[in-house]
């Protein structure tokens, strides 16, 4: 079993020039929901965006003007996935991912690997991470890939004028468009900021993609890899 998720973690910056996410005690009067600082039980208010502090998956709500939550997406228990490990490069483009592994399309949902080592600590922020060329996903969505996994804070840069291309193409999704209605695969899901352990080979896996119950276009998720019989 891989664990793929990176926890939202108090106080730790991640991406998206935020500061970490944190959480206050509620204080009641002279009542403190803090149990160090007196308090009978601990009662804290929690602050913090999907998008920067931890592994997330998002919804096409997150270009789109209407409400489309991710955590109402159309999930299976469990879904067919595949391992790609491609060394991360400015920009991963399509004739890169063709040759790869990711082109058997025996899989329901593709996992990126961009990156080794520890990503848990790393703070992405002003850093210029890379990103995946908007053909490359499109190639996906056209071969009926319906969930992309990636250990990056975004598939798209940290500077692109708001045009988020890249999950436009994923979702099928004119540039310029805010209508779900021109979203040809407004199903599909995108779940960034995840941590593929070292020792989880390229291949084949069954992947279980849990979600938080909140609404929102982007909710914290917890995608967790069982190797298949066959890779």
């Amino acid at each position: 079993m891989f664990d793929l998720s990176i926890p939202v973690e108090f106080g730790r910056p991640r991406a998206w020039y935020l500061d970490g996410p944190r959480r206050e005690a509620v204080r009641l009067g002279e009542w403190v929901g803090d149990v160090n600082q007196g308090g009978s039980v601990n009662f804290f208010d929690v602050h913090f965006n999907p998008h920067a502090h931890g592994t997330h998956t998002e919804s096409v709500g997150h270009v789109v003007s209407e409400s489309v939550h991710a955590v109402s997406l159309p999930l299976p228990p469990w879904m067919r996935a595949r391992v790609v490990r491609i060394p991360s490069p400015r920009l991963l483009r399509l004739e890169v991912l063709q040759a790869s592994s990711a082109s058997r399309f025996d899989y329901d949902a593709l996992v990126l690997a961009t990156h080794e080592g520890d990503l848990s600590q790393r703070d992405w922020r002003r850093s210029d991470p890379p990103a995946v060329e908007p053909a490359a996903l499109a190639w996906l969505a056209e071969h009926g890939v319906r969930h992309l996994l990636i250990d990056l804070p975004s598939v798209d840069p940290e500077e692109d004028g708001g045009a988020l291309a890249a999950h436009r193409a994923f979702w099928g999704l004119p540039l310029g468009s805010t209508a779900l209605a021109d979203a040809r695969h407004a199903g599909a899901s995108i779940t960034e900021l995840i941590q593929v352990p070292a020792d989880c080979a390229e291949g084949n896996y069954m992947l279980n993609l849990s979600l938080a119950p909140m609404h929102g276009d982007a909710v914290p998720s917890r995608p967790i890899l069982f190797p298949a019989e066959s890779t």
